[in-house]
């Protein structure tokens, strides 16, 4: 018999947005287990249960691993005090760079009531960063340098097209049929990384945020012309430099 202080995972999916699918996931790797079953074996969850995902969501949210989750909730130093810490200082950073995204639009518009015409690239730019600011798997620090970055790049109509004709080329190699370790690939990739390292785009931490992001914002990527199997294509030759 179900309580009300209990829940079936079909219910529990819908009062919290996730899917069954996720939550037998969950169960099937150790990360939230049922308390309880009914006589007839279906999955009851407490209020305990319901606590523990609340916890496994927050650290979704701040950008971890299911793996890294369990290991998480597993230690016996694990304090939720520390974790809802984490959440308000990332809403914070969020808070701010929203504010400042608020600004950079703003001045856009008063470009347009002053009767200016405005670069359909500020436009990109804006709509780009408003993406990352609400990704959960950027820092605030990440987020800050990619805006800087960007409105850099974006004043640079040089650089600009410079990166433009080099997806361009990926584009064209992979569309040739061409191997990620073919010479004329492998030249345009080394290419593409100088270029990555003078825009500081290539730091580890930063390309293993943007990985985790674009894997579950594929769309995303389209804004800048790559798609996935582009994305996979650049990826392929450029860890062979």
């Amino acid at each position: 018999m179900v309580s009300e202080r209990s829940w079936t995972i079909g219910r529990l999916a819908k009062k919290t947005g996730l899917t069954v699918r996720a939550l037998h996931h969950y169960d099937r790797i150790g990360l939230l287990s049922p308390s309880q079953y009914t006589e007839g074996g279906h999955r009851l969850y407490s209020v305990d249960d319901l606590m523990k995902l609340q916890q496994i969501v927050s650290l979704k949210q701040l950008g971890f691993r299911l793996k890294e989750i369990k290991a998480i909730l597993h230690d016996p130093g694990f304090d939720p005090a520390e974790l809802l810490r984490l959440q308000l200082s990332r809403l914070d950073g969020q808070i701010r760079t929203m504010l400042e995204l608020r600004d950079r639009l703003r001045g856009l518009y008063d470009h347009f009531r002053g009767g200016k015409a405005a670069d359909g690239e500020q436009f990109l730019t804006v709509m780009r960063m408003m993406n990352l600011a609400r990704s959960p798997y950027f820092t605030e620090g990440q987020i800050r340098k990619l805006r800087e970055r960007y409105i850099a790049a974006g004043h640079d109509g040089d650089r600009q097209a410079g990166i433009r004709r080099m997806l361009d080329g990926f584009r064209s190699l992979l569309e040739a049929g061409k191997a990620p370790d073919d010479p004329d690939v492998q030249a345009l990739a080394r290419r593409w990384k100088r270029e990555m390292e003078e825009l500081a785009l290539a730091d580890p931490g930063l390309v293993r945020s943007a990985e985790r992001h674009y894997r579950e914002n594929p769309d995303d990527g389209l804004t800048f012309g790559v798609d996935k199997d582009l994305y996979l294509f650049m990826k392929k030759a450029l860890a062979r430099t």
